[in-house]
């Protein structure tokens, strides 16, 4: 898809970045994103990803609970399905992320985890957040292997960093940027520390 001049100037921090340029940005928004979370860090991935161009709809069946209000969410949304929800208030973010995303999902822990890549949680450890993840060409299981030993994200100061941190993440990896399986720990907004991937037997056994 060719950018349009209105794109051009909405997107012109990313596209001057070598690492995006045009084609990037073009990428990002012909992408699309699922996003599974209702607390401090999903919320933030949300805005930041729509607002860098990407296509976020919600996962169905979850509904916004009295801990949601503050980023993106107010308090007359309580008791709202989150796929509602953000279909009204993603557009006033950006219109061009409004509409069916394609393949990938950004999920709180716990999740679970199907379609296509590329594939980013947020958890934590009671101390510190993480984040996992997983592009195309990243080992299913070792990805699960990883994510089934973390707990919740946190909420709080930490949780929107991590949140901000994830959407980054998800972008590089639908930019096909970095490894295409891996990990982060936050343990204050911009200490980043790198999470060892938990291999599966398979993965194991294919060593040498």
């Amino acid at each position: 898809m060719a950018l349009s001049e209105d794109q051009i100037q909405r997107y012109s921090r990313q596209i001057l970045l070598r690492e995006v340029g045009g084609r990037g940005q073009e990428a990002l928004l012909s992408g699309g994103a699922r996003v599974d979370g209702l607390g401090a860090s999903g919320l933030t991935a949300t805005a930041y990803l729509a607002g860098g161009g990407t296509p976020v709809t919600g996962v169905g069946g979850l509904t916004m609970g009295p801990w949601s209000p503050g980023f993106l969410a107010s308090a007359r949304d309580v008791g709202r399905p989150v796929d509602a929800m953000l279909a009204q208030v993603v557009p006033e973010v950006n219109p061009d992320a409004a509409g069916t995303p394609g393949g990938g999902l950004l999920a709180e822990l716990p999740a679970a985890w199907s379609g296509d890549a590329p594939w980013v949680a947020l958890g934590g450890d009671g101390a510190r957040g993480a984040v996992v993840f997983r592009g195309a060409d990243g080992c299913v299981w070792c990805f699960g292997e990883t994510v089934r030993h973390l707990g919740t994200p946190p909420d709080g100061a930490l949780g929107v960093a991590l949140g901000a941190l994830g959407a980054l993440v998800f972008q590089r990896l639908r930019l096909g940027m970095g490894s295409s399986l891996g990990g982060r720990w936050l343990s204050a907004p911009g200490a980043v520390a790198d999470l060892e991937i938990r291999p599966c037997s398979r993965c194991k056994a294919a060593k040498p």
